[in-house]
């Protein structure tokens, strides 16, 4: 009997409550900090300046490091996390994350130049619901789902492409979805209250602390 994929969203966001929990509190902290703490701001206020600097191509380096190099290493160096293929599994993060660095930075412009920079809360949850409803419904997450499952096909477009049939959104991407908005929902009302130079990299930092929790988890399950 199939399941519900909305079910088993739901499901794998319960699974990660409590990193999930985790991952709201580091956001809210970052950004009390960043208003409240001089420090933070003035070593943000850097990020931004080389943001502007060498634009979109900046933040696909600020996701390639913290979503890419951090967690592919880290899985090398756990037995039971570390890829059949390192060296392929290496060259696929570095592409992949500096990829959606360049995507991600891109479409924050789009939403400023659509919303404006104000921090209301008009504004944050338009642009959060255009983000999660929109971006992410029809491009970043399918885009996810289908260049992981033809990763997890050795690389092999002929293996992924019977998947591609009907339903192949409800079964590849729907789930990972629903998962995505209890996740990020909260996590976009902090990276719309920054400065929009600054909003790819926390949404990187974020995205790379997730998956460091998540190699926590996976590390220790059977």
């Amino acid at each position: 009997m199939k399941k519900n994929p909305f079910l088993i969203g739901l499901q794998s966001a319960r699974a990660n409550l409590i990193p999930g929990l985790i991952l709201q509190v580091a956001a809210v902290l970052l950004i009390v900090s960043y208003y409240y703490i001089p420090e933070v701001k003035d070593g943000l206020a850097i990020v931004g300046v080389w943001q502007e600097r060498y634009g979109v191509f900046f933040a696909g380096v600020s996701y390639l490091f913290f979503c890419g190099l951090i967690p592919t290493l880290i899985c090398l160096f756990i037995p039971s996390l570390r890829p059949e293929a390192p060296v392929k599994a290496f060259v696929f993060a570095c592409v992949f994350w500096s990829t959606m660095g360049v995507l991600v930075a891109l479409f924050y412009q789009f939403q400023s130049a659509l919303f404006g920079d104000g921090h209301d809360l008009g504004t944050l949850v338009m642009k959060a619901c255009f983000d999660q409803f929109v971006f992410s419904a029809f491009l970043s997450v399918p885009f996810l789902a289908i260049v992981h499952v033809w990763k997890d096909r050795n690389y092999r477009w002929s293996r992924v492409r019977p998947m591609l049939g009907r339903g192949w959104y409800g079964r590849l991407v729907l789930p990972t979805l629903v998962m995505n908005w209890s996740i990020w929902f909260p996590s976009l009302f902090v990276i719309y209250s920054m400065p929009v130079l600054l909003q790819p990299h926390i949404a990187g930092l974020i995205s790379g602390f997730w998956s460091l929790l998540c190699l926590q988890i996976a590390a220790r399950a059977e």
